[in-house]
This record gives structure tokens, sequence and C-alpha cells, in this order.
């Protein structure tokens, strides 16, 4: 269980295009979760950016039932929901996560903890800092 923990970043347009976000993936309160250290204005890092649902007694290496967090307004704080309907396994030879929605398969690449801090100390996609 624990080679799948860690920190990993998209391969792809998971986020939208050209974006580059960082999740810290663990297994917490019975669910495997990545939590979004860096974000956009849709999902800021600190929340979640999936989990999974279902029997916790699962092989993560097999395709394991997952809901997405999603936010239609931005300005909205209040504004956030899951969508079921997604998958997700992590692939033990290629040390990635992938997540399977809305019709296509994203990958999501081990990185080291010190590259993804160093990226979280940058703003959020779409956010400024002041």
């Amino acid at each position: 269980m624990r080679i799948s923990q860690g920190y990993f970043t998209n391969d792809g347009d998971f986020f939208g295009p050209g974006r580059k976000e960082y999740l810290h993936v663990t297994f917490k309160n019975g669910s495997w979760q990545g939590l979004k250290i860096v974000g956009d204005t849709n999902v800021p890092r600190g929340k979640v950016s999936f989990r999974t649902l279902g029997d916790l007694n699962l092989d993560i290496n097999n395709p394991t039932p997952a809901e997405i967090q999603i936010r239609a307004e931005p300005w909205n704080e209040d504004g956030f929901s899951w969508m079921e309907g997604a998958s997700v396994r992590f692939d033990s030879p290629s040390d990635k996560w992938i997540i399977n929605f809305l019709g296509g398969s994203f990958s999501f690449s081990r990185v080291q903890e010190e590259e993804a801090l160093n990226a979280a100390k940058g703003a959020d996609h779409g956010c400024i800092i002041l």
C-alpha cells in the first residue's frame, strides 16, 4: 500500500490544457484520496481532487470506483460537489495513478516531494499572488 502513496503530477490535460497540478495521494479515512497541493480556481490547493468509494479492502491495482470534486462557479465558496462515474487505479509497473473519467484515461506520474513542495510555493492556476 505504501508504494502507492506520494506526490504525483498530471501527464496530460486532466485539469485543463497546459496545466500542471500536483496531488499528494494517501490512504486516509478508509479511502484513497488525492489532495491538491497545486490547484486552480475551480478546485484550489487544500481540496481533495479524487477519492475512492466502496469496499475498503479493494486492490488499488484494479480499477476502483471513485468520485471527482468539481466546482462550476469558482466565485462560489460553497459550490463544491462530487461527481461519480470515475475509476482510479495505481499501476505499479509504471509507478503512475490512472484516472478514468468522462470517457478519457489520464495518468499521474510520481514526482519527488521537493519538486511538489517547490511548485506549491507558487500560485494556483488562474490565481494571482498579491
